[in-house]
């Protein structure tokens, strides 16, 4: 009896997380005026092998409410159509080749394409980003607000059944990123979409303080704090999504090796408490549930019953907020669950014994050094 109210305990401490650690989703504010003093911005895209996907970026960015002085793709060794279509949509193109070895492939790529920016404001957006045609401007508004760096955890758009298991990534990443406590922590930058000014830029480093990081927007926020240099976090809406994975369970497999192990050990002791109280609730809730249909202990069935439909309410709640997620999923979440589970332990595993993953075909170094 004793292990079973200890069992049942648990369960209710992750709950209790869960207001905690998702007290608040800052989702970026809707326009509310016409900006009339706008700053020049330079949109920098590293992008390799993201043909298909840069083509819809250059198109959507073509369509923008407010000026943008200039689009820079920076080519990181791509094998595919690339940069051929950079140029067909007239953006600017570099190339990032000779990348020294002491560099990340992505990093060196934003790097170079801010020492060739002009405009006062640096917008970085991975290639796999859409914008509505509203999207800079709505980046633009919420930046004016506070004139400090901003970034944005695009609103996840899927498609297809096996990006349905990304479900408790976006939230593990929202939670340990710290953005949705009551006071919010914002341990680091959200890669995908980032905002500042060029000044900034360099005062924290730029991506060349940050340049052996596996998870670099995770370091680059750590950068800004250690000058005192205020971020300010929001998760994504409509006018700007993005689609991870498209290109298939081993993408997404992959991916998400990258950067969970590394993220976690960037987590707040604190934080990272609560999220594994989080994740041991949502786990122990279908264990005990079928432990005592097995057993034929119906009182605790008919609680573990209750306690399953809570945590596909709260889900549900939670993930109409960071992405478009079906039903389906959601009310059965032990198998996103079992394919996080899983994910993570061979991600700390390649950290511990710094083993590489292979991304985007190229071989990442788990665990590189300054950025453990």
């Amino acid at each position: 009896m004793t292990v079973i109210l200890i069992e049942f305990s648990i369960v209710l401490i992750g709950l209790l997380f869960t207001a905690i650690l998702f007290y608040r989703l800052p989702v970026l504010p809707a326009a509310d005026k016409k900006q009339t003093q706008i700053p020049t911005i330079s949109v920098i895209i590293p992008a390799r092998n993201e043909g298909m996907n840069l083509s819809l970026l250059l198109s959507d960015l073509s369509r923008q409410t407010i000026p943008i002085l200039e689009i820079i793709c920076v080519d990181d060794n791509s094998t595919d159509a690339t940069a051929a279509i950079a140029i067909k949509h007239g953006a600017g193109l570099l190339s990032a080749e000779a990348k020294p070895d002491d560099w990340v492939g992505k990093i060196w790529a934003c790097q170079k394409g801010a020492d060739a920016a002009a405009g006062e404001l640096l917008l970085f957006l991975d290639a796999d980003v859409r914008l509505a045609e509203n999207g800079v401007q709505l980046l633009l508004q919420a930046y004016l607000k506070s004139a400090d760096t901003l970034s944005v955890q695009p609103y996840h758009v899927t498609e297809n059944s096996y990006e349905q298991l990304s479900l408790l990534f976006n939230l593990v990443q929202i939670g340990a990123n710290g953005v949705g406590l009551p006071r919010p922590l914002g341990v680091g930058l959200y890669g995908p979409v980032i905002l500042m000014t060029k000044e900034d830029y360099y005062k924290a480093g730029g991506h060349e303080g940050v340049k052996s990081c596996v998870v670099e927007d995770m370091a680059l926020g750590e950068q800004l704090r250690k000058i005192d240099l205020p971020f300010n976090l929001y998760l994504g809406n409509r006018s700007v999504s993005f689609r991870m994975y498209p290109g298939g369970f081993r993408d997404l497999f992959q991916g998400w090796i990258k950067n969970m192990a590394t993220g976690a050990i960037k987590t707040p002791l604190p934080v990272f408490f609560m999220i594994f109280f989080w994740i041991t609730s949502l786990t122990s809730v279908p264990i005990q549930l079928v432990k005592s249909a097995v057993t034929s202990n119906m009182i605790w069935l008919a609680i573990y019953v209750v306690l399953y439909f809570t945590w596909v309410v709260v889900l549900s709640i939670l993930t109409k907020q960071v992405g478009r997620f079906q039903l389906w999923a959601i009310f059965l979440y032990p198998i996103p669950l079992v394919v996080f589970l899983v994910i993570f332990f061979v991600s700390s595993f390649r950290k511990l014994f710094r083993l590489k993953v292979v991304w985007k075909g190229r071989e990442i170094e788990m665990g590189k050094k300054p950025c453990e």
